[in-house]
């Protein structure tokens, strides 16, 4: 097989900027005041030429009059030129699919995918779309969500070829009376379909690959197995050739995560996103003949998710979701020509007729911003703001890549990534990384005055959270650092392996298929592995708590608790008749998973949580053998609202901070201190307020070489911590993410200072109920609206009520929530 190397353009640097919590320099994420925006992954966007208020999944050239369709979470709109057309928006009548718009031939028809297993079909004239038909797909007597993805049509518009991602298949439809003539058999998870020029083939990209055999390692996606590396991740990836005259079908092997499709006479280009590169292969001859590889400096690092693909007149156009660009390649000699810049991953690609125009949706748009844009004080993680940008495929080639160099800070100095620093110059050999759930800076430290809070907005501050605080005001308090996902699903992969992966950023639209935070979907693990995958192979000892221990895994002795007070009182009598075990899925992680420590459900407190990792501290220090990276979840700042069954929001947070102050005090006081470094992140900010962006959040960074005393302003991410343990413990980056990240140098000197810290008592009570037979009518309301959402597993309850019912729980209907008017219509103040 013939390669050909890609070497990714790097062209200007980007300087960091450090300044003080006030100074008007100062970079903070959402809206910039040259009109660009800083997102969530620490890249900066241009503002798309389009704006809608959700996250988009895909779009779609009307061939006669050039508009375009675009399908956001549960509407269709249009856009004409620069702009949305007026009153064109309509209902899905479901959330939309992760991928699959399609016109007619004649332009009179729209087929969407949609989240609820059908086609939506929508008739159009006069600029205005009407719904229609619905085109089931699934098989007579199933219940499986056929999950439809890409479609095609044949040449007369007879036929209508849809992806079916749960099937593992392609339905193939009567397009006159919307009925499934056939399932033609792919392989795992198809992801789109297109037909051969002479309409003899049908290919289809299967993005999880083979099925696998009895001996292989596998993994499940939602309910299928899929064959799985020993980190976890898809080993294969495939696309099938399919005979539509006999239905004999014939894989072709690919790269991780085959995606997109672009057909060219005898060749089928494939959009591979966990391998970053472009497969090229002969249907006829049913063979790859060209890998096209996607590198960056000219090292092979994953991340550019190269995820949808258009072809025309010798040249192909990929939406690079990762480099939040349209790629420009020369398929003939495998070459990157250049890039495009576009908005925050970018998914689907429209090449106007005369090819001087493309049209890019892009599913993150100008970030979270919906609110930020329009004023309102109180700011969240769902602030989606999707956009479609319009490129001009003529514009200079060279000054578009260099923008998007600069916006994606390709070109930052060498030295950065290697500080001068004893930190990280072998004075670390021990990592502890706590990952929290769900708060915002202002809601911990929103009214400290050292640093650049909103006081209106801290729910929670000094009276529940002591710890949080003094370790800021001891270490360092961070008013400046974020993290990188939105809610649990995508937040814990972006904690945990620097990086959301395709397949949960387009699933994330409707979120029609799984919720991997605990790791268990195989779709959603980055083929790079995870940061205790990179430490292991780097010789490094680790040992994980918690983290990816799958919640339906989570197995109790002798019998599972009743409720939270119960296993409380165990803990408190000393019985400790209750014993917590943990599982994974994830082969690489069974080895060093801590087998009694819970990730979920909360029954087990934090504080039992600590218990454990305090007696096996004790042995590893007392052998010397303290893992050198100690990987750790810390979740009951979630709270589960003011169910009877557990504390009160306010109590649950306490213990949380009674739990990391403990770890803090364990280490500082061990023989190890000397050379550890303890980072704190949350896996994302979603369940509270934030007046400068949804993304911020209680960050700490506690070691001996801690500056002491300050505040620490300068922008930092998930992925920044990630560099930086990388950095310290002597391994590699996971993803381009990673890679591009400097490691945090503002908040470390050069001599160290050994002072322990001493844990602060609570000022809550551990244990506080939530109000049970003397309710007022507003706690019952609140209690209500409680048992009313689904507490089945981890993020089911809806968000916005969560952040409600912490909110009353806490303040009593004395400080009413704060004003986000443009959020959620229809939902009132009832404070």
């Amino acid at each position: 097989m013939r390669r050909a190397v890609v070497t990714a353009l790097s062209l200007i640097a980007v300087g960091v900027l450090f300044a003080s919590p006030f100074s008007p320099f100062r970079k903070a994420m959402g809206p910039q005041p040259d009109g660009t925006f800083l997102v969530s992954s620490g890249q900066t966007v241009l503002p798309g030429t389009v704006a809608f208020d959700q996250r988009l999944s895909d779009l779609a050239l009307n061939p006669k009059d050039g508009l375009v369709a675009v399908v956001a979470k549960n509407k269709v709109f249009l856009v004409e030129g620069k702009g949305m057309v007026a009153g064109s928006d309509v209902a899905l009548g479901a959330n939309a699919g992760f991928h699959g718009v399609l016109w007619s031939h004649g332009g009179d028809r729209l087929y969407v995918s949609t989240d609820a297993g059908h086609v939506q079909v929508f008739d159009y004239s006069d600029k205005r779309l009407k719904a229609a038909q619905k085109i089931v797909l699934k098989k007579e007597g199933e219940k499986t969500n056929p999950v439809p993805g890409g479609m095609c049509l044949n040449g007369d518009g007879s036929r209508l070829y849809v992806a079916c991602t749960n099937l593992g298949s392609a339905a193939e439809v009567d397009t006159s009376t919307g009925k499934v003539l056939r399932y033609l058999e792919a392989q795992r998870l198809p992801f789109t379909v297109r037909l051969s020029p002479d309409e003899s083939t049908l290919i289809v990209s299967n993005w999880g690959g083979e099925p696998p055999d009895e001996d292989d390692e596998k993994d499940l996606s939602q309910d299928l197995e899929l064959k799985v590396t020993h980190e976890g991740s898809t080993a294969t990836g495939t696309v099938s050739i399919v005979d539509l005259k006999t239905g004999g079908t014939s894989p072709v092997y690919v790269g991780f995560h085959p995606t997109g499709l672009a057909v060219a006479g005898d060749l089928v280009y494939v959009a591979n996103a966990m391998s970053d590169s472009i497969s090229v292969v002969d249907w006829k001859k049913r063979k790859v003949v060209k890998t096209i590889e996607l590198r960056f400096n000219g090292k092979k690092v994953i991340g550019s998710m190269p995820n949808e693909l258009a072809y025309r007149d010798g040249t192909l156009y990929a939406c690079n979701g990762g480099d939040n660009a349209l790629c420009v390649i020369d398929p003939a000699t495998g070459r990157v020509k250049g890039y495009h810049p576009a908005g925050y991953y970018p998914t689907g690609v429209q090449l106007t007729s005369d090819g001087r125009t493309a049209y890019v949706v892009n599913t993150k748009g100008n970030g979270s911003v919906k609110n930020s844009v329009k004023g309102a004080k109180a700011r969240n993680a769902h602030d989606f703001q999707g956009t479609v940008s319009v490129v001009d495929l003529g514009a200079d080639l060279k000054v578009q890549s260099a923008k998007v160099a600069e916006l994606n800070a390709w070109n930052t100095p060498a030295d950065l990534y290697k500080p001068k620093m004893k930190v990280y110059q072998g004075g670390i050999k021990h990592v502890i990384y706590i990952i929290k759930e769900n708060r915002t800076y202002d809601e911990i430290y929103g009214d400290m005055p050292e640093g650049n809070g909103d006081p209106s907005l801290c729910s929670i501050g000094e009276s529940a959270m002591p710890n949080h605080r003094k370790l800021a005001r001891t270490f360092g308090l961070f008013d400046n650092a974020y993290v990188c996902g939105t809610n649990s699903a995508d937040g814990h992969q972006w904690a945990n392996q620097a990086g959301a992966n395709e397949y949960l950023e387009h699933f994330y639209v409707g979120y029609s298929r799984t919720y991997p935070d605990d790791g268990e979907d195989a779709m959603a693990l980055n083929s790079t592995g995870r940061i205790w995958d990179a430490a292991m192979k780097a010789g490094k000892t680790v040992r994980v708590y918690g983290e990816w221990a799958g919640d339906d895994q989570a197995l109790y002795e002798p019998r599972k608790p009743k409720d939270w007070f119960e296993a409380w009182e165990d803990r408190e009598t000393g019985r400790n008749e209750f014993k917590y075990k943990a599982h994974t899925r994830v082969p690489s992680l069974k080895a060093v998973l801590c087998p009694d420590y819970h990730y979920w459900p909360l029954i087990q407190s934090d504080q039992s949580r600590v218990d454990v990792f305090e007696r096996e501290f004790r042995s590893f220090e007392a052998q010397g053998k303290v893992p050198n990276l100690i990987v750790m979840s810390l979740p009951s700042d979630h709270t589960e609202g003011t169910s009877k069954a557990y504390p009160t929001p306010r109590s649950m947070m306490a213990d949380n901070d009674l739990a990391l102050g403990r770890i803090v005090d364990i280490v500082s006081h061990s023989k190890v201190w000397k050379e550890t470094c303890i980072f704190v992140t949350e896996d994302d900010a979603q369940a509270g307020p934030d007046h400068v962006d949804g993304h911020r959040t209680s960050t700490l960074v506690m070691s001996p070489y801690s500056k002491r005393g300050v505040v620490n302003s300068g922008f930092l991410t998930q992925v920044n911590i990630l560099r930086s343990i990388e950095e310290m413990l002597g391994f590699k980056p996971m993803t381009k993410f990673d890679t591009i990240a400097t490691p945090v140098t503002e908040c470390f000197v050069e001599r160290p200072d050994l002072t322990p810290y001493t844990v602060a008592k609570n000022n809550v009570p551990l244990g506080e109920r939530n109000p049970d037979k003397e309710m007022t009518a507003m706690d019952k309301y609140w209690h209500d609206k409680t048992m009313s959402l689904d507490w089945s597993g981890l993020d089911r309850a809806d968000f916005y009520w969560l952040n409600r019912i912490v909110w009353y729980s806490i303040h009593k209907g004395k400080r009413p929530y704060p004003d986000r008017p443009w959020d959620e219509p229809g939902r009132v103040d009832t404070d």
